[in-house]
């Protein structure tokens, strides 16, 4: 009687592990595949980069370590955001 109950036992649990995967792939919403990922923002080349400085950052309201570039513009390294009205 013991073979028959766990041999049961075992095609139940079968069963109902298989009847899970199946329900999991065929109920699954388009938002759980996986998503592809774009490439990370390359990084500042060396050449890009003309200075660094000191400037008081605007988002952060600090001084802060900015970079000036070959077409007039500055970035701080911190936040990334631009410097607004130039620096001194």
């Amino acid at each position: 009687m013991n073979d028959r109950i766990t041999i049961g036992a075992a095609f139940l649990m079968t069963s109902l592990a298989g009847a899970a995967a199946v329900a999991r792939a065929w109920f699954a919403p388009a938002s759980s595949r996986p998503r592809v990922t774009s490439a990370p923002a390359p990084m500042l080349r060396p050449v890009e980069a003309l200075e660094r400085f000191e400037a008081h950052c605007l988002v952060e309201r600090r001084n802060t370590l900015h970079v000036r570039f070959r077409t007039g513009g500055a970035m701080c390294l911190d936040c990334r955001s631009s410097l607004a009205g130039g620096a001194r």
